[in-house]
């Protein structure tokens, strides 16, 4: 199914090229195993309290965005979210986002293209709470300031507080992006793409016109500049709580007494959230591995971190990261009567063109 599919290979090649770079940069197979041994594991256990909390948050925050399309759920909407998360972490080309959209059409009475929309949403405001934290670092004093461009700051005018107001830019310009195309209305975005689409053919343009336009209609569950404040507020503590459980685990790395005070090391835990997260969205296979691993490592190391310390963390966050929602989420379906399998060809039928935009050459 996904072996003649171009966004397949491209992202095993992006899969495969970031974690290379990662064994080279970061990974000495004669410490490295050494750093895994002396790991306090202790703190996954309680580590993972606070991933299922971010997944709850993640569920209030869907549960809120379909309000519009389903009113209130008629079942759980969180069991829901766990099988798309278990789908994205064991399917490439990020098909776990349409089986969820499918999965949820199966329980609720409500559209797939359109809760497939409020999805992007979803992944929008992710981004923007992700960047705002990497602000937050920045204004905390940690990114870059000292650690990973020494003396930089003391030749700006402005030093310290410049370079950390600079870190808000990204997230101003993404939040402003947003903002336009979820207040602007479905035939003024659609305008846009088609300008934007010239050099596309007409056959073509035409097919990405209609899946931008069945996406749209998720879109419109946020209409207004408050419903996006509101969907943004629901994404911090989705990722605050995502953020405690890589805390609890950098402590069983013993990572606190390489930072000069506990402030900088909760900025540094920030800065790896950011990170490893945005970086998803470089092409890789289901679950992010590679780039995660790779941009989380990386951060780290700039920050002061040893590289087998940061890449044995970065692993093992990743791991505590993918076990969970793949044997939960294969618990849900198997006491529901569904298999993955089976949504994934539900899904492809039900309705192409969502299955176009994660798969759409997929044979």
């Amino acid at each position: 199914m996904f072996f003649g599919n171009k966004a397949f290979w491209l992202g095993a090649i992006g899969s495969a090229a970031f974690l290379a770079v990662f064994v080279v940069l970061f990974v000495d197979f004669d410490t490295i195993g050494d750093v895994l041994a002396n790991a306090n594991y202790a703190y996954v256990a309680p580590s993972l309290v606070f991933y299922f909390i971010a997944v709850w948050f993640r569920s209030a925050r869907w549960k809120f965005l379909l309000r519009p399309l389903i009113g209130k759920p008629q079942k759980s909407i969180y069991s829901v979210v766990v099988v798309g998360y278990m789908a994205n972490n064991l399917i490439p080309v990020r098909i776990g986002e349409v089986v969820r959209s499918y999965y949820l059409s199966l329980r609720e009475s409500c559209s797939a293209p359109a809760a497939f929309g409020t999805v992007a949403v979803e992944r929008a405001t992710d981004v923007l709470a992700l960047l705002f934290f990497f602000a937050a670092a920045g204004l905390m004093g940690t990114v870059g300031v000292e650690r990973a461009v020494g003396d930089i700051s003391s030749d700006i005018p402005g030093g310290a507080t410049v370079l950390a107001l600079v870190a808000l830019l990204p997230f101003v310009g993404v939040f402003s992006v947003v903002l336009v195309i979820s207040t602007a209305s479905t035939n003024t975005v659609l305008g846009w793409l088609d300008r934007m689409m010239f050099m596309v053919g007409k056959n073509l343009r035409t097919r990405l016109l209609g899946i931008a336009e069945r996406l749209l209609e998720g879109l419109t569950v946020v209409s207004s500049p408050v419903d996006l404040a509101k969907v943004f507020a629901w994404s911090l503590p989705v990722w605050a709580a995502e953020a405690v459980m890589y805390y609890l685990i950098a402590i069983g790395f013993d990572l606190r007494p390489i930072f000069d005070s506990q402030m900088e090391f909760i900025a540094a835990i920030l800065v790896f959230t950011s990170a490893a997260n945005l970086a998803g969205v470089l092409p890789s296979t289901a679950g992010s591995w590679g780039p995660f691993d790779f941009f989380g490592a990386a951060a780290l190391v700039a920050l002061g971190v040893g590289q087998e310390v940061a890449a044995a963390y970065a692993l093992t966050v990743h791991v505590a990261l993918w076990v969970p929602p793949t044997v939960v989420g294969g618990i849900i379906l198997i006491l529901d009567g569904n298999s993955l399998s089976g949504l994934m060809k539900g899904a492809k039928a039900n309705d192409q063109s969502i299955a176009g935009a994660g798969d759409s050459s997929s044979a």
